[in-house]
């Protein structure tokens, strides 16, 4: 018998806990085979916030300084 391995959950927005575009759903081992921008997004926070909390933080720093 062969047994598929299940593809892991999708990463979610540290902030509001959407769900993220654009990071792949492969195993930890799987992960480390694949090039950097194949594993997340080139942004700022890229794999961490979406991209409507990651403008949101930025704007918000701005005005900080």
């Amino acid at each position: 018998m062969l047994f598929k391995k299940r593809k892991s959950a999708k990463a979610q927005c540290a902030s509001c806990g959407s769900m993220l575009s654009g990071v792949a759903r492969v195993r930890a081992t799987q992960l480390r085979t694949l090039a950097k921008t194949e594993k997340r997004p080139e942004r700022p926070y890229g794999g961490v916030l979406c991209s409507a909390c990651m403008r949101r933080t930025m704007i918000a720093r701005a005005r900080q300084t």
